[in-house]
């Protein structure tokens, strides 16, 4: 039995808009083959001065055909383009979202990224979507529509278009293998330059002054030209690819001139209608050729989208029931060496006590989602780790105090308890919660923002907490413990609102 696939990373493409949109451009390709064919038959009846195509007047048909064949034409370049840009904008935020945990400096193994790079993959993935894919996708129903009307209306076409597509095939199976290695090494070459250029500029400033330059730009030299000669065999095979298309027009006109009868009131239209084929055969081999350069760019982001730090994030409900569940650290490893587990109810007062001032601050910068990844999957919400959950729905329902956060000397003409606030709501919330701890109105004043000593700042930082209305609040101030009315008057307010409260103390060192 074969392992289920492991998720890649990358976005979804065939989500349900992208599926109603292709389903959307694949009835638009049918109707714009026969709006093609209507024209050509109308250019082909006023040629041969005919006066009906259909039952219609010549000029309507004409009119009739051109507004469907040129205007679905349009319609199908704008939502090709939507369809590409949509899923783009996936990836790049998929990417983005994480993208301060990456190494950037194009020197981790097997990687080697750069915001270069980047860029050249997303435009490769692009035009494979907004060209090449939607080129296919309507090439089919371009086919399967002339095909059947040929086969109903003009048998003495079938030979030919069923030697154009043959030559077609042909073509491409010849040519697309060369044209992938051009591609392939003229990606590989490009990338090489910029992991070459990442990697000189922490050495540029001494290379600079003692004049040796000259070894990197002979290097980079001839990485470049390397590049350009292997652009040019793909700007040559790709140019094969699209002769190879246009040839399929002479192949079936001699087709048509040795297999038929050739009747002159039929060779307009012939001709009209094997033009619209070659031109839809030249874009199907354009797509062909994206699709080439689209399945190296995959291969290139593959591994940065495999990282634990990209993959897909779990899906957090918004009415906050999550929280209510019990929060966890398994084997969270600390500055010091030691190693620490603890289960914290929700709901409830847990005090966790460390000897060392690091061990502590490192344990809540963990449960606030600040520490880093290894740190993150060590935290458990319920089943959900903290890794698995977007970094701002952490920020949003868990509140720090600490030190490190602390009301600033200059408020620059703001009351105290206003900094970092934002609403009226939460600013009267933190002025009502000031007073209920017990802090003197008179010091909540811009002039004597300066004068406020440590416990007074102590009692502003958790009234602005408070007023944010988190699910879990962590102190880490020994300030706090230092003032039992405090302590308790904290406590309280935790109860009465719900709020899962974590108090981080610096106990005493146990001796050795």
């Amino acid at each position: 039995m074969r392992p289920p696939k492991r998720p890649s990373g990358f976005p979804v493409l065939w989500n349900s808009p992208r599926r109603a949109l292709c389903a959307g451009l694949v009835v638009n390709g049918m109707a714009q083959t026969l709006g093609a064919i209507l024209l050509s038959m109308s250019c082909a009846a006023l040629l041969q001065q005919e006066q009906q195509v259909y039952g219609l007047p010549v000029a309507a048909a004409l009119a009739a055909g051109a507004a469907a064949a040129i205007g679905l034409f349009v319609v199908q370049c704008r939502f090709a383009e939507r369809f590409a840009l949509s899923y783009v904008h996936d990836v790049r935020m998929a990417y983005a979202r994480h993208a301060m945990l990456l190494p950037f400096d194009a020197k981790s193994p097997g990687i080697g990224l750069s915001l270069t790079r980047l860029v050249n993959d997303l435009t490769a993935i692009k035009l494979w979507l907004a060209k090449g894919l939607v080129a296919l996708i309507t090439l089919v129903p371009t086919l399967l529509t002339l095909g059947t009307w040929i086969a109903a209306t003009k048998p003495e076409f079938v030979p030919p278009f069923v030697g154009s597509l043959v030559v077609w095939a042909a073509g491409l199976a010849i040519v697309l293998r060369p044209l992938r290695i051009s591609i392939c090494k003229a990606r590989q070459t490009r990338g090489a330059m910029a992991v070459l250029l990442g990697r000189s500029l922490p050495e540029r400033l001494p290379l600079l002054l003692h004049g040796k330059l000259t070894p990197i730009l002979e290097k980079l030299a001839r990485k470049s030209g390397d590049m350009c000669r292997f652009m040019t065999a793909r700007a040559t095979w790709s140019g094969v690819l699209r002769a190879i298309s246009r040839f399929t027009f002479p192949c079936a006109v001699g087709l048509y001139a040795v297999t038929g009868m050739p009747i002159a009131a039929d060779i307009a239209l012939f001709l009209l209608i094997f033009a619209f084929l070659a031109s839809q055969l030249e874009a199907g081999a354009a797509g062909l050729e994206y699709f080439e350069a689209n399945k190296i760019a995959h291969e290139k982001l593959a591994p940065v989208f495999a990282r634990p730090a990209l993959r897909p994030l779990a899906q957090i409900d918004t009415d906050g029931a999550i929280w209510r569940q019990v929060l966890t650290i398994r084997d969270l490893e600390l500055p010091s060496g030691q190693v620490m587990s603890a289960t914290i109810p929700s709901g409830t007062c847990t005090k966790i006590v460390r000897t060392d001032q690091r061990d502590a601050h490192h344990i809540a910068l963990s449960l606030c989602g600040l520490s880093g990844l290894r740190s993150l999957e060590c935290v458990r919400l319920g089943e959900n780790r903290f890794s698995d959950i977007e970094c701002k729905t952490i920020w949003r329902n868990v509140a720090l105090v600490s030190p490190m956060n602390g009301i600033p000397l200059y408020q620059l003409g703001r009351p105290a308890h206003e900094f970092g606030t934002r609403k009226q709501a939460e600013i009267a919330t933190a002025r009502d919660l000031a007073g209920l701890l017990n802090l003197p109105a008179e010091l909540l004043l811009p002039e004597n923002a300066k004068g406020l000593c440590d416990q007074d700042r102590l009692k502003i930082r958790l009234a602005r907490a408070f007023s944010r209305a988190p699910r879990v609040l962590v102190v880490q101030d020994d300030g706090l413990f230092g003032d039992l009315a405090l302590t308790r008057r904290v406590k309280d307010l935790a109860e009465n609102r719900g709020i899962t409260l974590v108090l981080l103390e610096n106990g005493p060192r146990t001796p050795d």
